[in-house]
């Protein structure tokens, strides 16, 4: 049964400028996701596609209050398919929702990116 559905829209070129400030990348990223997305060729592209994954979460799990956004971390697969790690944070989240899947997908072009999560119980 579906519980929750988020999705968003970012805008890349609004991220050019936050990006390059250190404090608004710890807040935002993990160090995890800082790491990968600097190692793409297209860095922003990444950094895009996990900022509308972590707003579509937040979408999905209808509580936008007290979330550190970088507590909100999207990995990779062994397969390359996005997932939110689950971090102590989102365990007791999902726990507290009564969530037991979440599901992910992103997209980009040159000027968006787009993420749409689902969760189910």
């Amino acid at each position: 049964m579906i519980v929750g559905l988020g999705i968003d829209v970012c805008d890349i070129k609004k991220l050019i400028r936050p990006l390059k400030n250190k404090k608004f990348l710890k807040r935002v990223f993990s160090d995890k996701e800082i790491e990968y997305c600097k190692n793409k060729k297209n860095a922003i592209l990444h950094f895009a596609g996990r900022f509308a994954v972590k707003e579509a979460f937040l979408k999905a799990v209808s509580d936008r209050k007290d979330i550190p956004l970088c507590e909100i971390e999207t990995v990779n697969n062994e397969f390359g398919k996005p997932e939110i790690a689950r971090t102590v944070f989102v365990k007791n989240l999902l726990k507290k929702k009564k969530v037991k899947k979440i599901f992910i997908s992103i997209s980009h072009i040159d000027s968006l990116s787009v993420a749409v999560c689902i969760l189910e119980k």
